[in-house]
């Protein structure tokens, strides 16, 4: 059991960063969490606030030494981010392991990407799917049917058209779309509450959530 334990962690991982905060987007924010980035994207945002995590590095860590890290740290929330998790091959045994270990899992991505060993994982965490207008709003259909909410940020491109398009619109039905403000821009928290007004008056209720970790100044 043990050489079998070993060899499920015993993998590779691009790893950008690893540190303890609040989540400070999307509908579990407040929440004690531990951040494991990953250190590539298959996109590139404008306004991306982690553009030291978009390149993709051929310099990997063990996630058996990155496991032992995470387990020093208090929070039993683990929040895989990047860059986009759904990149990196790895993913599936990343969130297995830390299952097992008796962590709850989110994945914050942008929705274009999926990997088919995640389809035994999937409905057991919390994915917070953020479409980007990069890639034209596309979200892969197997992250639409397994997603807990949709975070859009607001920018200039973004519109109340958008999150009504025939793909979003049940997450519009059971209230779990996010409006967050891009760099908690005061003319964007401004648009996000014109598009939420907007919104309400067709039966449909959004939450605007800026960036709140950033109201205290953490990472």
């Amino acid at each position: 059991m043990l050489r079998d334990k070993v060899r499920k962690t015993d993998t590779l991982i691009a790893l950008s960063e690893l540190y303890k905060s609040i989540q400070g987007e999307g509908l579990l924010v407040g929440t004690p969490s531990i951040f494991l980035r990953l250190q590539g994207c298959n996109l590139r945002c404008p306004w991306c606030d982690q553009p030291e995590s978009l390149s993709f590095k051929d310099q990997k860590v063990s996630f058996d030494k990155v496991l032992q890290e995470i387990k020093k740290l208090t929070p039993k929330h683990v929040v895989i981010t990047g860059g986009e998790p759904f990149a990196h091959r790895e993913l599936p045994v990343i969130v297995r392991t830390l299952l097992e270990e008796g962590y709850s899992v989110q994945i914050e991505t942008n929705g274009t990407l999926w990997i088919p060993e995640m389809e035994s994982y999937a409905s057991r965490i919390h994915i917070t799917c953020s479409p980007k207008g990069v890639a034209r709003f596309y979200v892969h259909p197997k992250i639409l049917s397994y997603a807990r909410e949709l975070k859009f940020v607001v920018d200039e491109e973004l519109n109340a058209e958008i999150l009504k398009r025939e793909d979003f619109l049940p997450f519009l039905k059971k209230g779990a779309v996010v409006l967050q403000p891009e760099s908690n821009r005061q003319e964007m928290m401004e648009k996000a509450l014109k598009i939420q007004k907007e919104l309400l008056r067709e039966g449909f209720t959004v939450r605007v959530i800026p960036q709140i970790h950033k109201c205290f100044n953490l990472k």
